[in-house]
């Protein structure tokens, strides 16, 4: 297996495993690395070969892709305000980088820059909470394991109202 087809299996399995925020979070990735992309090939230099721009066009359209896609999933009804205002700047960036397109404007992809790092950070920190939910989740109940283990060892599961037959002497 070459390492091209072993990378792209990592990548298929870590978008199939992940969780939605998580996903999110490297779309934020993927579209901060086409701008980033974008931007290197316009600081090369003013005159740009046609092959420079049709890799700097491809970075920017598959970024304006996925921002759109983000854009297209907001539910509105359940995300009200948060969602709107999320809405609002995805609209914001798919303007910087449409503009920046058109007129090579390196300043333009920095705005969009500097939104979606923002954006992304605040993804990141979502993440990071669930994460520690889910080792609190995850310690309790481990935690009520080792009590129902610890009460069977004792002789038994005691609970109200039901009675060990071998505690009954008779």
């Amino acid at each position: 297996m070459s390492a091209k087809v072993a990378f792209n299996e990592y990548k298929k399995n870590k978008v199939i495993t992940a969780s939605g925020v998580e996903l999110i979070v490297q779309l934020y990735d993927e579209v901060i690395k086409n701008i980033q992309l974008a931007k290197l090939i316009l600081s090369k230099s003013d005159k740009l070969s046609y092959d420079e721009i049709k890799n700097k066009n491809k970075a920017i359209s598959k970024s304006v892709n996925i921002v759109t896609g983000l854009g297209d999933s907001l539910d509105m009804e359940k995300g009200g305000e948060i969602a709107a205002n999320l809405g609002k700047l995805y609209e914001f960036v798919n303007m910087r980088l449409l503009n920046a397109n058109l007129n090579n404007d390196p300043v333009m992809l920095d705005e969009a820059l500097r939104v979606l790092h923002e954006l992304r950070e605040a993804w990141v920190s979502i993440l990071n909470q669930e994460s520690k939910n889910k080792q609190k989740e995850a310690s309790e109940n481990r935690e009520k394991l080792e009590e129902r283990l610890q009460a069977r060892a004792e002789g038994g599961v005691k609970k109200p109202g039901i009675y060990n037959r071998r505690a009954i002497k008779t």
